[in-house]
């Protein structure tokens, strides 16, 4: 009885949280669904990231929540999706960590903001860095979907999408900081690669080797 009961639990909470995460993409789909489209170009072009950043208004705002909340939800499931039984703890165990991680991120480019007086470089750098993970969310949601739920066994295929997904998003991410840091603020590239090498790529890197070895 107790492992029927702990599946059944595993079920609901899996169908719960898919149900909030394309409720959340719905929401953005009928009411914010230009500043959504703005949002996801923005990711990979500069000329629709600057237009985004001027629209700073209620709808950007409500599109940033929203799509955060996408991505702690969308990532939570997919570290989680090789567990036998997905129960409240451990999600929000994972959870915690993930909002942990970007509340930690963003305490860190803001001190450094202040230590250096760069603040706009760190307001940037925040956009962009939470832009491109926000996006990606988005992207992936379908396919974290099709891992729990799709009748076919083609787990490592959708994972190696992910991934490949995941790391496309990286480079643009990389690319942008990155020329914005030298082209447009003249930061040292010494700083600019540290940042990147322990906020951006290790993480990345850490995350790969957990699922692929």
């Amino acid at each position: 009885m107790i492992p029927i009961y702990q599946n059944s639990i595993s079920n609901s909470l899996e169908f719960l949280l898919l149900s909030l995460l394309f409720l959340f993409i719905g929401l953005l789909r009928a009411y914010y669904w230009k500043y959504t489209k703005l949002l996801i170009s923005a990711a990979f072009k500069y000329r629709y990231a600057s237009q985004y950043l001027k629209q700073d208004n209620a709808f950007t705002q409500i599109v940033n929540w929203l799509t955060f909340i996408i991505l702690l939800i969308s990532m939570s499931l997919l570290f989680l999706y090789q567990e036998e039984s997905l129960g409240f703890s451990s999600f929000f165990i994972v959870f915690g960590c993930i909002l942990f991680y970007y509340m930690l991120k963003f305490l860190i480019i803001n001190f450094l903001g202040k230590l250096f007086f760069i603040k706009e470089i760190s307001r940037i750098t925040i956009f962009f860095s939470y832009l491109s993970d926000k996006s990606l969310a988005l992207v992936i949601s379908p396919l974290v979907l099709m891992l729990y739920f799709f009748s076919l066994n083609i787990t490592m295929v959708l994972i190696s999408i992910v991934f490949l997904i995941g790391a496309a998003f990286l480079v643009f991410k990389l690319f942008w900081i990155w020329r914005i840091g030298t082209d447009f603020f003249g930061l040292s590239s010494i700083y600019i690669f540290l940042y990147l090498c322990i906020l951006e790529i290790y993480p990345f890197v850490l995350i790969t080797k957990g699922f692929f070895y």
